[in-house]
């Protein structure tokens, strides 16, 4: 299922039209979204260079997981 609305990521929709958990892959793709979104000074290449336990990292993939199983 596509989203019409870019405010949503497609795996938010199909997560939630499925009721289904997401994906690692899901999970991180939507973190990396709301952490690239969340600050106009932040480029998405510099995810992939945060440490795991930075807390701005977990942070957004607790956001995501939220976004994801909708609670």
């Amino acid at each position: 299922m596509r989203s019409t609305n870019s405010l949503f990521d497609d795996a938010v929709i199909d997560c939630m039209a499925s009721d289904r958990p997401p994906t690692v892959q899901e999970l991180f793709h939507v973190a990396e979204r709301i952490w690239a979104e969340g600050a106009a000074d932040r480029s998405a290449f510099r995810w992939g260079r945060l440490a795991p336990t930075d807390p701005a990292k977990l942070l957004s993939l607790r956001a995501a997981q939220a976004a994801l199983l909708g609670s």
